[in-house]
């Protein structure tokens, strides 16, 4: 038994030293190394795929919700009245505004069915009559909880008159009294068709010259109101979508 132990002692020694060899031999360490070179391309492969599909959920995420400007037009408003009870009552003259209204075509990935923001940016000129030049207004107003149902809703915004009798001078505006209204929509995740911004930007008048955008003459801030911060905002609060209250 002894024998046969020290017999096989040699021949395992050889073998550990062949596998030695082929551990640490380059010429001959092919086939050692070819499931690591398998195991690196799946490894590789599985990446690729996980990135491809992290971009697409990405992807359909950023391009959750579609939104397109159909109309856009602008009419006088007078001031509306509400009776009350209680207060003496006081005389006041019939005052006039101009609403500016748009419809917007609205659709959803989103299994709410609603988009959750909606950005507008109104924009309108007025021929300012004291000095002979033309006049920028602009103003903005967030939407939220915008709810795609119906396929359209209506946003609006308003300009008052004061400014509007300001620029103008008179007391009772004309729709005829604005050379040109435009209007901006933006949100997270809002696209229009292709991808493109045609649809999410509407220019009644040279639209070409980009003039919301560019312009060299006078320009009031805050000059076209929400319809929150006007005497229309207890109306039509089911036409409407809500609006997001702007952060102090």
């Amino acid at each position: 038994m002894e024998r046969q132990t020290e017999d096989c002692l040699p021949e395992a020694a050889m073998l550990s030293d062949q596998m030695d060899r082929m551990d640490t031999s380059p010429a001959t360490s092919n086939s050692h190394y070819r499931p690591k070179i398998q195991t690196t391309a799946m490894k590789t492969i599985t990446t690729m795929f996980l990135t491809f599909a992290i971009a697409a959920g990405a992807h359909a995420q950023q391009y959750a919700h579609r939104a397109k400007i159909v109309e856009l037009d602008g009419q006088a408003q007078p001031t509306p009245r509400f009776s009350v009870s209680g207060p003496d009552k006081k005389k006041q003259d019939q005052r006039y505004w101009i609403e500016i209204e748009a419809e917007v075509e609205v659709e959803t990935k989103d299994p709410s069915g609603f988009i959750p923001e909606l950005e507008t940016r109104w924009f309108v000129v007025i021929k300012d009559k004291h000095s002979g030049k033309p006049v920028r207004l602009m103003g903005r107003t967030t939407f939220k909880n915008i709810r795609t149902k119906d396929k359209k809703i209506h946003v609006s915004a308003y300009i008052g008159p004061d400014t509007l009798e300001r620029l103008t001078g008179d007391d009772r505006p004309r729709e005829s009294d604005i050379e040109g209204y435009a209007l901006v929509i933006s949100g997270s995740g809002i696209v229009t068709d292709d991808r493109h911004a045609a649809g999410l930007v509407m220019v009644t008048a040279e639209k070409e010259s980009k003039w919301w955008e560019v312009w060299k003459e006078k320009s009031l801030e805050d000059a076209i109101l929400p319809k929150s911060k006007t005497p229309f905002a207890p109306l039509w609060t089911d036409y409407y979508p809500t609006e997001k209250e702007p952060n102090p």
